[in-house]
């Protein structure tokens, strides 16, 4: 598949389980918030495939879809904080991204 996270990035999210969407701790997926534009780490959300991921679950919650600009901009806040939480250091690729899409970060 085309930008498939890297086992780097993948790496980075092996001790997380807490699903980005409701907090339950049973991820099984890793999400590209912004589609598969990059596979850069910014751009994960860790969540339940069949649950959080899931259109129908998240209608039926009540829930915007997962790719409203809500919602990629709440997953998008949520994990840059994760990555400043673990300490780590974005690389040229996470730069360009973080700087097209700070939109997506600004108030």
């Amino acid at each position: 598949m085309k930008n498939d996270f890297t086992k780097e990035t993948r790496l980075l999210f092996i001790d997380n389980y807490m699903d980005w969407e409701d907090g339950c701790n049973d991820i099984d997926c890793l999400h590209h918030i912004l589609g598969r534009v990059s596979n850069s780490p910014y751009n994960v959300a860790p969540l339940s495939n069949f649950r959080t991921h899931w259109p129908e679950w998240r209608q039926s919650h009540k829930l915007s879809p997962i790719h409203s600009f809500e919602v990629q901009k709440k997953y998008l806040l949520k994990t840059k904080l994760f990555l400043e939480k673990t300490g780590y250091l974005p690389k040229d690729d996470d730069l360009v991204f973080l700087e097209k899409y700070k939109k997506y970060y600004e108030n």
